[in-house]
Order: structure tokens, then sequence, then C-alpha cells
């Protein structure tokens, strides 16, 4: 069963890991590689996403719980995010799920995605939402790296100590890293300008 990370303290953590931005970025289209920590990181959110939906065992919970655990782990939220961000800086974005693919598309720039996002569990109650793009040009010249990233510290206590409303509330909390993460990054990409 997974257990519900509770907390009087909040903290949260934003912030951006500025190493080789890029100093500028072409005009669109832009594939967009899906990487295998994307895929893991869909397959994982969505096993969580089934428990709260289906299992028995998490029935023990009041359906206003049960709901906020499956609105805030939407298996696709963040790719969904990350392409709306590029197809407004872009235009077209067409996804693939190999540098190899992406080259061949004859878009002139490629962006590799990766991200992590760990939601409240059995194991720890430190929601996190880790989301990266790497450009490159069409000729395979590495342009930069941007990020974003959000976290939120939640102290783990029973749910008897705590009413529902707060107990929903801190659950949400999960949802609002991916957010904000999502948030950092288009805001990241907004500051690079166009070559």
């Amino acid at each position: 069963m997974i257990v519900i990370g509770c907390s009087s303290k909040h903290i949260t953590e934003n912030h951006y890991d500025q190493v080789e931005v890029p100093a500028g970025l072409p005009a669109g289209p832009v594939a967009l590689i899906i990487t295998g920590s994307v895929i893991a990181t869909i397959e994982e959110l969505g096993a969580y996403n089934r428990y709260y939906k289906e299992a028995l065992t998490a029935r023990l919970y009041t359906e206003n719980i049960r709901r906020a655990y499956v609105e805030t782990s939407q298996p696709h939220f963040s790719v969904e995010g990350v392409t709306r961000v590029l197809e407004g800086r872009f235009g077209e974005v067409r996804s693939f799920q190999s540098s190899d693919d992406a080259a061949r598309s004859g878009f002139p720039l490629i962006a590799t995605l990766s991200m992590k996002t760990q939601l409240i569990d059995g194991r720890g109650s430190e929601p996190t939402s880790s989301l990266s793009l790497a450009f490159q040009k069409s000729n395979g010249r590495h342009l930069g790296t941007i990020h974003g990233t959000a976290a939120f510290a939640l102290a783990p206590l029973w749910p008897r100590n705590k009413r529902e409303s707060e107990i929903v509330a801190e659950i949400r909390q999960q949802g609002e890293v991916q957010r904000q993460a999502l948030e950092l990054l288009e805001q990241r990409l907004k500051e690079i300008p166009a070559e």
C-alpha cells in the first residue's frame, strides 16, 4: 500500500542548471526525441495512476483522496506540456524515439527530452519533477541544454492526524511540482534568443 505523506512544514525548491545553455536557437520546426527516461517515467506514472483508479487496497482511502492521487499522476502531463511549449516557440513539433529517425526528418533543430518524476509513495514523500531539453542542429552540432526542476518536501504522517482537506492539499503538491518544472523550462526557453 502506498503511504500518504503530509506535513505542516512546506519546503519548495525551484532551480535551473544553467550549464551549457544555448546562446541562441534557430527557427523550427523541431524534431523532439523521446528518451528512455521519458518512456520509463510515463510507465511508472501510469502504474501509479492505475493503482488509485483500480486497486482494491486503494479503496481504503476516501474518494477525494483517491481523486487527488489520480489527478496528480497523469502519465502524459509533462510530455504534452513540453510539446505545447515547443510549439509555441518553434511552430511544428514532431516526436521521434531515436536520434537516427530525428536526424532523417530533415528538421533544422533537434531537441532531446529527458524526464524524471517522483511521486509520494512508501519509499518517500518528496515529490519532484525534473525536465531537460538538449538542443542540437541537424548536422549534429550541440547547442546546449535547459532544465526545469521543482521539488516539495513533506514529512510523512498518518492520515488520521490530518483532516481530509489537508491531506488532499498535500497530495496535490505532487501535481504542482510537475507544473512548476514545466513553467521553469518554458521560462528558460523564452530567455534564449533566436539565431
